[in-house]
């Protein structure tokens, strides 16, 4: 029966892996003759990088009682290697149980090789889709661990910032009251007609008197400015609030507005309908860098001069931040790759195309939503949907 089979029989023994008897077949395989491989180990016929697997299939298949194993080869006398699949199994052999290795030579039709190409195309396609994900995540992870550098950057910036400018502030601001009392104090002096002979209403002193006023109101609106904008700079980068914190959505949105009011000033309106919202717990620096990126693109958006509106409301169990801008729109072929790190609308050298890939992945960390509608001509609408916890 042995001789009769089709293919390369192999009787090995179970314990010492000794090569008792072969076929007629697995001579033709080989090279070998049966009294060439008779007492020769069975994994000596297998190149010497897999010997050691032969090895652990013999002594898989003689503690389970049987097995399969593709993707090995056998090395004929010639030297030539054959790829080949094994089905083994443990049989009686006289008094003793051996193990019998049925080999059968792979690719040897040509429908079995295009099988095997056609599987090594999918593998490959696979592999390729998976590394194609896994890049994708690594940009992602990039354009965030970039976007956290550039945040711990600024909050360093600023808290060093906030120390130089208050300390001359503070100077400033007081000389300025000073300033002003004395003003005060010296026009009460001249109203006195016994000490000044009327020299007050001289209209060059008077001129005088009404110039330095203006500049001192100039001053005191200059320094509350400059403390507005420091204020917000702190409030924005939030590096003291870093973690999850109670948060005012009103509050960040200001502080926000005031950081990129330079950039809508005397061209874009601004108009707020604030609703009664709770505060929401957060990651505070995070939500600001949301505002920032839709501010920003929403005044790049109005190319002369237009509106931004800005709305919050509850939900049920949600807080919505609605920013809409009157500007040129988003064609609708672009709305499903707007978040896509590295796609952009603008022009070149204008934007990076990260900053809304960033600001949806702050609303996923945030288990919220972030939603957009747009007409090209008529402008754009992002609802932000953050869950009250």
């Amino acid at each position: 029966m042995i001789e009769q089979a089709s293919d390369a029989i192999f009787i090995v023994g179970s314990r010492n892996g000794e090569i008792l008897e072969v076929n007629s077949k697995a001579e033709e395989m080989t090279g070998l003759t049966s009294d060439e491989m008779v007492r020769m180990k069975f994994w000596d016929l297998h190149p010497p990088q897999e010997k050691e697997l032969a090895i652990r299939l013999l002594r898989q298949i003689s503690s389970s009682g049987g097995g399969k194993r593709g993707g090995l080869h056998l090395e004929r006398k010639d030297g030539k290697l054959i790829d080949i699949d094994i089905s083994a199994g443990v049989i009686e052999y006289g008094d003793k149980k051996v193990i019998q290795g049925i080999c059968r030579e792979v690719l040897a039709s040509p429908e079995l090789k295009h099988y095997h190409e056609d599987e090594l195309m999918r593998t490959v396609e696979e592999l390729e889709c998976r590394c194609a994900e896994q890049t994708e995540e690594l940009r992602n992870k990039h354009a965030q661990l970039v976007q956290a550098e550039k945040m711990a950057a600024l909050g360093s910036l600023v808290a060093g910032i906030a120390h130089e400018i208050n300390t001359p502030l503070g100077a400033l601001s007081s000389n300025n009251d000073v300033f002003s009392r004395a003003s005060e104090k010296l026009k009460s002096i001249l109203k006195d007609p016994p000490i000044s002979g009327g020299l007050l209403e001289h209209p060059e002193i008077k001129e005088l008197f009404e110039n330095i006023d203006k500049l001192n109101s100039v001053n005191k609106t200059a320094a509350a400015r400059i403390v507005t904008i420091v204020n917000s700079l702190r409030q924005f980068a939030r590096l003291d609030r870093a973690e999850v914190d109670e948060m005012d959505i009103h509050e960040g949105l200001e502080s926000t507005l005031a950081l990129v009011q330079h950039k809508l000033r005397d061209r874009i309106e601004v108009r707020r309908d604030y609703g009664a919202i709770p505060t929401i717990k957060c990651y505070p620096n995070q939500i600001n860098q949301v505002f920032m990126n839709i501010l920003v693109n929403a005044g790049q958006a109005i190319e002369n001069h237009g509106e931004i509106f800005i709305k919050t409301y509850r939900g049920d169990n949600d807080v919505v931040m609605e920013i809409r801008d009157t500007g040129k729109g988003i064609p609708k072929e672009d709305l499903g790759r707007i978040f896509d790190p590295g796609f952009t609308t603008k022009g070149a050298g204008v934007g990076t195309g990260l900053g809304l890939s960033i600001v949806y992945q702050i609303i996923q960390d945030h288990k919220g939503k972030i939603e957009v509608e747009s007409e090209v001509g008529k402008g754009t609408k992002f609802s932000i949907i953050l869950p009250i916890r």
